[in-house]
């Protein structure tokens, strides 16, 4: 534990905008740095409020609801990341309040949807997918400049909702139809589908200006069907790509950051590899479901959510030195992607014995008791994160198996939730 950072955590209170599982580690870090954690979304049962010191029941998606919470409860600093729209809440409220994030809204605007980030790309030479379309309605023109197969996605939403692959012209109209129901814009994008690809992503740490590339991952796909955009079952540490990320992404990337204005923070980049070509498709200004900084501090003793909690107080993140930081870990790594049926969660259980399994460093359950997992194929049957360390990748994927066949989520009608679906032949 960092001193330095105890020193200036201890006795703060913290907001945290957003309460989902993933806050679990953020919300029990705070706490053990000394901090008073405070965490906020529309939903009663919500998972990281029964680690929090204070849960309320506030709506995060309207910014003066969140203003009056920390002003009548007196906070400190403001953290949240996993949402995108949270991230503006977070802004507004810290302006407001006078304290740090280390976000603007204009930053924002140049990133999170899929549009202004190919805009942002262009202007900086990051390599990213052409489109064919981005809007919200169709002309015959558009459809016939497409060429097949192609990804048809909202603009605006993470993870895999409303997207959907095609292969022809049949089905357009109801992939645009899926993909505008859950965008906030209400836009989609018609881009290439790139087969025989890999999907990686790319994690950069800023200080006082300058990015560094800290980890990068490989994801491991599972495909459910021809159409269904392929689901991650783990993110491999570190990326077989890392050559290929350093010639043609970091610095374009670099650029980019540097010319955004961004002094301080965690910024992450998925991509794809396909053909020895390197294309970005998006960006997280925030944390990401991988939880790399625990990586971080499992191979270099780097505290980076500590340092962000820290931020959140004094705008300073010169807590530790990156020097030694590099995404060629010595150590091979995990983040399984443990998935559900569909279903409305009543007991999970094992968890504890789960923990003990040899190579399990953590986890953070996403659903909690109460919850429905969709059966809608997204990344919400996401039902846990859990990091994992390994001598070989098999190791890694006979962990992940273990996981699944520990690990007990029960429906109301005591069918066990947990899917097994790690490949055979991975193991």
């Amino acid at each position: 534990m960092n001193p330095e950072i105890r020193e200036v955590l201890k006795g703060k209170r913290i907001l945290f905008i957003g309460a989902s599982g993933h806050y679990e580690l953020a919300v029990k870090k705070a706490q053990e740095y000394g901090a008073y954690a405070m965490c906020v979304n529309f939903n009663p049962n919500a998972a990281a409020k029964k680690y929090a010191d204070l849960g309320a029941d506030v709506d995060t998606y309207v910014p003066e609801e969140v203003l009056a919470f920390a002003r009548e409860n007196r906070a400190d600093g403001i953290f949240t990341s996993w949402n995108e729209v949270n991230l503006y809440t977070a802004a507004y409220a810290a302006e407001k309040l006078g304290v740090p994030f280390y976000a603007k809204k204009e930053q924002l605007d140049a990133l999170i949807t899929k549009d202004a980030f190919k805009r942002t790309c262009r202007t900086y030479g990051v390599p990213y997918i052409h489109e064919f379309f981005v809007g919200n309605r169709l002309t015959e023109a558009d459809i016939a400049a497409m060429e097949y197969p192609v990804i048809v996605k909202p603009t605006d939403s993470g993870g895999t909702r409303g997207m959907t692959v095609l292969y022809s012209r049949q089905g357009l109209e109801e992939a645009a139809e899926k993909a505008l129901e859950v965008s906030i814009k209400k836009e989609f994008v018609v881009e290439p589908y790139l087969r025989n690809g890999q999907l990686l992503v790319m994690d950069f740490i800023v200080q006082n200006g300058k990015a560094v590339l800290c980890s990068a991952a490989d994801r491991s796909l599972i495909r459910t069907s021809e159409n269904e955009v392929p689901l991650s079952i783990a993110f491999m540490y570190p990326s077989k790509y890392i050559d290929v990320i350093k010639e043609q992404a970091v610095r374009p990337i670099q650029n980019l950051i540097t010319g955004l204005g961004i002094e301080n923070g965690i910024i992450s980049f998925e991509a794809m590899v396909s053909e020895g070509k390197l294309y970005a498709i998006e960006s997280q200004f925030r944390f990401g479901g991988t939880h790399f900084y625990t990586l971080l501090e499992e191979e270099y003793g780097i505290d980076l959510l500590g340092m962000m909690l820290a931020y959140a107080i004094t705008g300073r993140f010169d807590y530790y030195s990156l020097d030694r930081v590099s995404p060629e870990f010595k150590t091979l790594y995990a983040c399984q992607n443990l998935q559900a049926y569909g279903g409305k969660v009543k007991s999970i259980s094992h968890r504890e014995e789960m923990m003990k399994l040899p190579g399990v460093l953590w986890s953070v359950m996403i659903k909690t008791i109460g919850d429905t997992v969709p059966a809608d194929g997204s990344t919400a049957i996401n039902f846990a994160k859990i990091g994992i360390t390994g001598d070989t990748e098999r190791d890694l994927y006979r962990t992940m198996d273990r996981i699944q066949h520990t690990l007990v989520a029960e429906d109301e009608e005591g069918k066990n939730l947990i899917k097994q679906n790690i490949p055979p032949e991975y193991l």
